[in-house]
């Protein structure tokens, strides 16, 4: 815990050197530009960006198992090879500078990748045995139907009340990466447009650039909807035309899932003794 904390004020203290780098690093001709700019103008500040950089690919590297040390932002030759080493594992240019575009960038989201850890999601419960005194409620994670994981981490809370005409949904969602996750919660309401013996379907909602429909099956004991997309314009541009199909499904399913794919990627990240990778893994549940 200690070396995230470090390596997160490292990090931090990369990114807040000149307000020019942080514009261009999705630029790589205008990253090295800037950097011999500062190197030129603010030779001070380049040398500290350097050091701070440094350490960060020496901590980093330690971390994926490269056997860098000590920590202390000197370019030795052992962190140089660390490094190539570690390009060439990552089918990066070969250079042994923790300054190169390619190398920070991958340094950045491998460290992230590896400190991530998915939430545990509650499990899918649907409870229709109200339903012809005009209660219905649903809890679980929405996935889009014939994707991977739609959006993982998030669970929602569906009422439908027929008294009151209304079905609402609470939902709480993870968004961030990295110590910059962030837990947010809001709450729609949906009128409902049809209720009968079988089937609850509310009427679509707007938010943003789509609209939203969720509807209740009695028979089948089950939670879907759809996602029109209802503009394609300025922010909307990048949004997908695409009609989804939404399944309320168990939570926790999605947590696993979501683990196994972090423990491959971690595998795959890690320099670990083969030996070790034989290992059996212990189920947690």
């Amino acid at each position: 815990m200690k070396i995230r904390m470090c390596l997160a004020l490292f990090l931090s203290a990369v990114c807040a050197m000149g307000a020019d780098m942080k514009k261009v690093t999705g630029d790589k001709a205008a990253w090295h530009l800037e950097l011999e700019k500062l190197k030129r103008e603010k030779p001070a500040e380049y040398g500290e960006m350097r050091t701070m950089s440094t350490l960060l690919a020496q901590v980093v590297l330690a971390e994926l198992g490269y056997g860098t040390g000590p920590f202390d932002g000197f370019l030795d030759e052992k962190t140089r090879n660390a490094l190539r080493e570690y390009e060439n594992t990552r089918r990066l240019p070969i250079t042994g500078d923790p300054l190169s575009f390619e190398t920070i960038q991958r340094l950045e989201a491998d460290q992230e990748a590896l400190h991530y850890y998915s939430i545990k999601l509650p499990s899918l419960e649907i409870s229709t045995s109200q339903w012809d005194s005009g209660y219905v409620s649903a809890a679980g994670t929405w996935i889009i139907s014939g994707e991977e994981t739609g959006e993982p981490e998030q669970t929602s809370r569906l009422v439908c009340e027929h008294p009151l005409g209304t079905c609402t949904e609470a939902t709480a969602v993870v968004s961030g990466t990295g110590d910059d996750r962030l837990l947010s919660l809001h709450v729609d309401t949906y009128e409902i447009e049809r209720w009968d013996g079988v089937e609850i379907t509310t009427k679509p909602l707007q938010f943003g650039c789509a609209r939203y429909v969720r509807r209740f099956n009695r028979l089948q004991k089950s939670v879907t909807g759809i996602r029109s997309t209802t503009s394609n314009e300025g922010a909307c541009k990048a949004l997908d035309l695409t009609e989804k199909h939404l399944v309320l499904t168990d939570g926790f399913k999605v947590y696993w899932e979501l683990r196994e794919q972090r423990l491959k990627r971690q595998r795959d990240l890690l320099r670990i003794s083969s030996p070790l990778l034989t290992l059996p893994e212990s189920k947690e549940r």
